[in-house]
């Protein structure tokens, strides 16, 4: 008979706590907006073309509040340093920031990669041909991509991506693109 209570009463306890767990889910959202509420459960979508492979990358990488292996490894595939044909893991803070140019530009951006990962070998290639590659670049480290956007211009897209704060912004209008990265905050011009 003591067992039935204590059963009873840890059913009574589970589902007060559900009770209360979905109240409190309930009395947030009721703080946040429509939009924030979609927001947070909308599925976070890039489509990438890197130029050199001619192929667009559709990468559906953030769904139902967790991320998605099969959409990161698309953003890995689409930013692969061409050269070596290497693929790293792209820094998630990276992915995150691209998205967040996206929302800024219209829902249906399809970003143009121009350099994505750099093994280290490219990198000193590059930077024997070039002054503006840096040593100790980020796209070594998976955490930079050159980029520009069919239609929208450069000076925007590098407003755009200066405005957020998220890290380095290069503008590159002689070459066509914009470098954006996950490292401190700074921007420069070149060309």
């Amino acid at each position: 008979m003591d067992r039935d209570i204590v059963q009873k009463a840890k059913t009574v306890e589970i589902s007060r706590r559900s009770f209360l767990k979905k109240s409190a889910i309930i009395t947030s959202g009721a703080m946040l907006s429509c939009d924030e509420l979609f927001a947070q459960s909308s599925t976070k979508v890039l489509k990438l073309h890197n130029v050199h492979l001619n192929k667009t990358f559709y990468a559906p990488f953030f769904e139902k509040n967790y991320y998605k292996l099969s959409g990161l490894f698309e953003v890995n595939k689409a930013l692969v340093d061409y050269r070596a044909k290497e693929i790293t893991r792209i820094d998630v803070k990276l992915i995150n920031l691209l998205y967040e140019i996206k929302q800024h530009i219209g829902h249906d951006v399809e970003f143009n990669v121009l350099s994505g990962y750099r093994t280290k070998r490219t990198n000193d290639m590059l930077r024997r041909k070039s002054e503006g590659v840096a040593k100790n670049s980020y796209h070594i480290k998976g955490m930079a991509v050159d980029i520009n956007v069919p239609h929208v211009s450069l000076r925007k897209l590098r407003d755009i991506a200066i405005g957020l704060q998220k890290g380095g912004v290069g503008y590159y209008p002689r070459h066509g693109f914009v470098h954006v990265d996950v490292g401190p905050v700074r921007s420069w011009r070149r060309g």
